[in-house]
């Protein structure tokens, strides 16, 4: 089971002025627009995009062959559904969730149980596996906001799966699932960004980073 929200923390701390550098500053700048952009996509778009990424991550998860991998919930405006993970689930596949903590990501088996966890996001209700559950994964689903010709994914500036991924043994596929558009030439990224392997979108499918 995923841990409750820890709200411990010293009330005695004074607040600091934090040093802001200028790629946060841009990655931010992307972040805004980004969410934005999701904001004004219409339903009948969404709903396209949401059965194209599931035929997309159903024939990728069953070619490659790949009997436990990790996933998400979609949250927000975030393209995918949970839709997908019981489909994945009912075809074999294990599926192990993240479940959020104060700084880093845990893992546990997808039952076909969810409930609201600490940042109000849906997490699994299974046992809780700890922080190096990806090392018995074959591949995985990652969300984001965008992704380059490089690997690089812009996430929502937690460092959560920045975090997670550079935890894991050896290389893993790594999917980032967005939208076309989210696609670009170029994003700033920082040493600690840990690149995906592949992308997902609804009109190209799955593509290794760099296929063009």
């Amino acid at each position: 089971m995923c841990p409750a929200a820890d709200t411990s923390g010293s009330s005695n701390s004074l607040p600091t002025e934090p040093s802001v550098s200028p790629v946060v500053v841009d990655k931010e700048g992307w972040r805004t627009r980004l969410l934005a952009a999701r904001a004004q996509r219409s339903e009948e778009d969404r709903l396209v995009a949401t059965r194209a990424l599931q035929a997309h991550l159903l024939a990728a998860v069953a070619d490659a062959g790949w009997s436990t991998i990790s996933a998400f919930v979609p949250f927000g405006d975030e393209p995918g559904s949970v839709e997908t993970l019981v489909l994945l689930q009912a075809a074999g596949v294990r599926i192990l969730l993240p479940c959020t903590g104060r700084e880093d990501l845990t893992w546990a088996v997808y039952d076909g149980r969810l409930a609201p966890g600490r940042l109000g996001i849906l997490e699994p209700s299974g046992d809780n596996l700890g922080l190096d559950a990806l090392a018995d994964v074959e591949a995985v689903l990652a969300p984001a906001l965008a992704v380059d010709r490089r690997g690089i994914r812009l996430g929502y500036g937690r460092g959560y799966y920045d975090r997670a991924l550079s935890r894991m043994p050896e290389p893993r596929p790594v999917l980032a699932i967005v939208y076309d558009d989210e696609l670009v030439n170029s994003l700033p990224s920082a040493d600690y960004d840990q690149p995906v392997t592949h992308t997902v979108t609804p009109l190209l499918g799955t593509r290794p980073i760099g296929s063009g």
